[in-house]
């Protein structure tokens, strides 16, 4: 009994001394479960914006290369599954990109025969379902059939609001885990930090509302976008949109869309940037994706709101609510901030008056004035309503 309470104490030391060295933070709940040997198995959820899936597995190895090597979002413990009961399969298809899980023999059969899915973990059961927990399963047909796994009752509620749809009760579990949803400004370490709850609407063939932090040649902005001519699975769609704008040559910018959004919905949006110029975006508390730009980092950054149309025509209206700045490394509500309006479109235009006394500024227009086969790319100093925020 000694020697299995000192290899216990043992583990849990290299556990924490590694997590110390990646920097990622575990709740005690979810550092008690390497330490158990009872039914309670933790089903850990991991978040790729590069499609938008999500991954569940119980290797936490394997959450280490996937996060330290490969791109992944850590978003805690999905739940607690048993040690024994029916046995969950993940399978993987190649050319869709994306894993499925299943109780049913029968659907591995098929699927592995006749459609090109092949069974991970050599074939074995991944974790067992089991419990009282209903894990609630989602699809989406516009992400190449992807499925979502959930415990959560409001996220089930809500996802189909955002293309997905609700498949029911697939799997059980013993108890739910604890995902990190609250991240914002007051507990997330950054340089700078700009925060707020966005809401975007328009007409036309494209429109964005996004947090931007810049220097004079480089930036990186985090938004919605609706853009009917954007690439597929997005095509004709608002999706959450990184911009990296490395310089403003052009191929100087890249694109990450991290997943659906809606037009006409507020959501909780926040970017921050570390000294080494890596960005991470937030939607509705939860990270959604990460890029860096070296001409971000040890460079002083300005932080601001933008609202643009992609075409003459096209009509942009943005509302940025509870804006929240962070410039000196540590936030402070009570320092006050001042306003600077960048507008490029004259037909665009910010309007602050509410930022003093509401944190709020809106920008909207229509975009007018750039030759007919210019657009947002190529006339992107053109087609925008900005407002910089100055200590």
């Amino acid at each position: 009994m000694i020697q299995k309470t000192n290899l216990t104490k043992t583990w849990l030391s290299v556990v924490l001394a590694f997590l110390l060295v990646v920097g990622t933070v575990l709740t005690g709940e979810e550092l008690l479960a390497f330490g158990e040997e009872s039914s309670n198995v933790p089903v850990y959820r991991l978040y790729t914006p590069v499609n938008g899936e999500h991954l569940y597995t119980t290797d936490w190895n394997e959450v280490n290369v996937l996060t330290s090597r490969n791109g992944w979002i850590y978003e805690g413990v999905g739940w607690y599954a048993p040690s024994k009961g029916t046995s969950v399969y993940r399978l993987y298809n190649e050319g869709l990109k994306n894993h499925l899980y299943t109780t049913d023999t029968n659907e591995v059969k098929v699927l592995t025969t006749r459609h090109g899915w092949k069974l991970d973990n050599n074939g074995k059961p991944l974790f067992y379902s089991g419990g009282s927990i209903g894990i609630y399963r989602l699809y989406n047909e516009k992400l190449n059939g992807m499925h979502l796994l959930t415990t959560d009752a409001n996220e089930y509620k809500v996802l189909p609001s955002y293309g997905w749809q609700q498949e029911g009760t697939k799997i059980y579990g013993i108890k739910k885990g604890s995902m990190s949803y609250n991240s914002n400004i007051s507990n997330t370490s950054s340089q700078y930090t700009i925060e707020a709850d966005v809401q975007l609407t328009g007409s036309g063939t494209g429109y964005h509302a996004k947090l931007v932090a810049c220097t004079a040649t480089s930036a990186v902005s985090f938004g919605i976008q609706y853009d009917k001519w954007g690439i597929a699975p997005y095509t004709n769609s608002t999706t959450f949109l990184i911009e990296n704008v490395a310089n403003n040559d052009a191929g100087g910018q890249t694109y990450t869309r991290t997943g659906f959004a809606s037009t006409g919905t507020t959501y909780h949006l926040m970017m921050t940037v570390q000294k080494n110029g890596q960005v991470d975006v937030y939607v509705n508390g939860m990270k959604a994706g990460s890029v860096k730009n070296k001409n971000l980092a040890n460079q002083t950054v300005y932080l601001r709101v933008e609202a643009s149309g992609r075409k003459n025509g096209d009509i942009v209206n943005a509302v940025f609510k509870n804006i929240k700045l962070k410039g000196s490394g540590t936030y402070d509500a009570s320092k006050v901030w001042g306003t600077y309006i960048f507008d490029t479109n004259k037909n665009i235009r910010s309007n602050t008056n509410s930022f003093s006394s509401g944190k709020t500024v809106y920008i909207s227009g229509t975009v007018t004035g750039i030759a007919s086969s210019e657009d947002w790319d190529s006339a992107y100093d053109k087609v925008s309503g900005i407002t910089q925020f100055v200590e």
